[in-house]
C-alpha cells in the first residue's frame, strides 16, 4: 500500500514537472527568449554582431567590436549612457539597447521558426541598425554645459517632438558596468538614474508659464492688472522674488518669477479646473518615448489649491514633461509627441522611418501662448523646494526656446541644489549651439 501511494505521488510529481516544463518551454518560450535579461540571449551577442546605434547624422553611438564568439559592446561616447543603456550578461539590458533589442538583435520581423532554425544551426543572426533623433554635436554641447552639476538637460525640436539632446548627470561608463555595479547601486547620487525621463521633481515656478497661458485662455487675468508680489511662506522656507514694490503688473511679476500672483491665479481657476488642466496636459501620464518614463503617482493633484498653483503640491514632473510644456508655448499652443528613435533598418537593410509613439495635441490657443512667449525673451527661471525641515533643498529650473521670433528649439534645465543663473547659462548655451547648427 505504501509503495502504491509512493508511486502515485511520484507520478503526480513527474506529471507536474512535465506540465510546467511544457508550459515554459513551449507556451512561454518566445516570451522568455525575448526578455532583455535573458542570459542566453545576451550571450548570443558574443557570437553574433549586434546592430549599431547611430545619431541622426550617422555618427556611431554604439557598436559591437571584436571577432565572432568574442564580440563586445563599445560606446564611442560613453556620456550618453542614460540614453543608450547597456548590454550585460549579469544585469540584462537597459535604455535604447533594451527598447530596440529586437531590431539590434536581429529577430524583429522574422518568423519564430526562422529564428529557431538559425539558433539551432548556429547560423549568423544579423543585427540591424537603429538611428536616433539625437544630434551628437548638440548632445556634447548639453553635456559640456551641464558639467558636474547634478541634474538634467533636454533639447527638443518643437515642430517634430524629436529629442536632439538628453543629458543626465551624474552618469556612468557602460564599459565598466559589471566591475562598478555595486558602487553604482550604492552611490547616493544615483548615477544609474536617468534624471531627464525617470526622476520626478517639484515643478515649483516652472509651472508659471503654463498657468499663465491657461488663465489667459479662460480670460481670468489681464497682463496689465496689478498683482501682489509679497513673499509666500512654505514651511520654514519663503518663496519670494526681487520686486521693487509690493505689487506689479502681472506681466512684470511673471518675468520676475513672483509666486504670489499664481496663488491668486490658482484660486481663480479653482481646484476642479486646475486638476483638469493637469490631466489635459498629460502631466499625470508617463510620456511614451521608448526609454522608461515616469509620472506622478497622485490622481488628485490639487489637495491644496495654493500649493498646487505654486508647483509645490502633490504633482511632480520629470524634465521631459516640462520641455513638452515649453514646446507647446513655443509652437502655437500645440504640444508635440516626444520622439527618440528616428529610423530602423528592415530585413532588406533599408532604412524605415520610425513613427512617433504618440500624437501631438493642442493645449492652448495661439493667442494666449503668443502673449506668454512675448514675456520669455530671456527664458524663464524658477525655484522649487523639495523635502522638509533640515532636509529641504532647492531645485533650479530654466525653460526657453530659440530662435525667439520663430522658435524651433525648446530647452529645459533642472539642477538639484543648483542656482538659477547657472541653470539659465546652461540653457542659453545649449540653445545657442542649436541655432548655430541650423545655420
Amino acid at each position: 500500500m505504501r509503495i502504491h501511494r509512493l508511486s502515485i505521488a511520484l507520478g503526480a510529481g513527474f506529471f507536474l514537472i512535465a506540465v510546467t516544463t511544457g508550459y515554459w518551454g513551449l507556451a512561454r518560450r518566445d516570451e522568455l527568449l525575448a526578455r532583455p535579461d535573458n542570459p542566453r540571449r545576451i550571450l548570443a551577442e558574443q557570437r553574433y554582431q549586434r546592430g549599431n546605434i547611430l545619431d541622426r547624422n550617422g555618427e556611431v553611438l554604439a557598436e559591437s567590436i571584436g571577432l565572432p564568439g568574442d564580440y563586445v559592446r563599445h560606446y564611442p561616447y560613453p556620456d550618453l549612457a542614460p540614453v543608450l543603456g547597456y548590454v550585460s550578461t549579469f544585469y540584462g539590458l537597459a535604455g535604447i539597447e533594451a527598447a530596440e533589442d529586437a531590431i539590434l538583435h536581429g529577430d524583429a520581423g522574422r518568423e519564430a521558426w526562422d529564428i529557431y532554425w538559425q539558433e539551432t544551426l548556429g547560423g549568423p543572426l544579423t543585427g540591424r541598425a537603429v538611428r536616433l533623433t539625437i544630434n551628437l554635436r548638440l548632445q556634447r554641447a548639453a553635456d559640456e554645459a551641464l558639467g558636474d552639476a547634478t541634474g538634467a538637460v533636454i533639447l527638443l525640436d518643437v515642430t517634430t517632438g524629436e529629442i536632439l539632446a538628453l543629458a543626465s548627470y551624474p552618469t556612468f561608463d557602460a564599459h565598466q558596468l559589471e566591475a562598478d555595479w555595486q558602487a553604482l547601486t550604492e552611490d547616493p547620487r544615483a548615477p544609474l538614474l536617468n534624471r531627464a525621463t525617470f526622476a520626478l521633481y517639484q515643478p515649483g515656478g516652472a509651472l508659471q508659464p503654463t498657468l499663465l497661458a491657461a488663465a489667459l485662455d479662460n480670460a481670468l487675468v489681464d497682463l496689465d492688472a496689478s498683482f501682489p508680489t509679497t513673499p509666500f511662506t512654505l514651511g520654514e522656507a519663503t518663496l519670494t522674488c526681487e520686486a521693487p514694490t509690493q505689487s506689479l503688473p502681472l506681466a512684470q511679476a511673471f518675468q520676475r518669477g513672483c509666486p504670489a500672483p499664481f496663488v491668486e491665479i490658482g484660486q481663480r481657476l479653482g481646484p476642479s479646473a486646475l486638476n483638469q488642466l493637469f490631466t489635459d496636459l498629460r502631466l499625470t501620464e508617463a510620456p511614451v518615448l521608448g526609454l522608461p518614463t515616469l509620472a506622478s503617482p497622485f490622481t488628485d493633484t490639487v489637495s491644496d489649491l495654493s500649493l498646487s498653483a505654486l508647483g509645490q503640491g502633490p504633482l511632480t514632473l520629470t524634465p521631459l514633461h516640462v520641455v513638452l510644456l515649453t514646446a507647446a508655448l513655443a509652437h502655437h499652443g500645440e504640444m508635440p509627441a516626444p520622439q527618440l528613435v528616428h529610423a530602423t533598418k528592415n530585413l532588406q537593410s533599408q532604412w524605415e522611418p520610425a513613427l512617433p509613439p504618440d500624437h501631438p495635441i493642442a493645449v492652448f490657443t495661439p493667442e494666449s501662448v503668443s502673449a506668454v512667449k512675448a514675456l520669455m525673451s530671456d527664458g524663464h527661471r524658477a525655484i522649487a523646494l523639495t523635502g522638509a525641515g533640515a532636509n529641504q533643498t532647492s531645485l533650479a529650473w530654466f525653460s526657453g526656446f530659440a530662435p525667439f521670433e520663430t522658435p524651433r528649439y525648446a530647452v529645459v534645465v533642472l539642477l538639484e541644489n543648483g542656482e538659477l543663473e547657472r541653470a539659465r547659462e546652461i540653457g542659453q548655451a545649449v540653445l545657442a549651439e542649436a541655432v548655430r547648427s541650423q545655420q
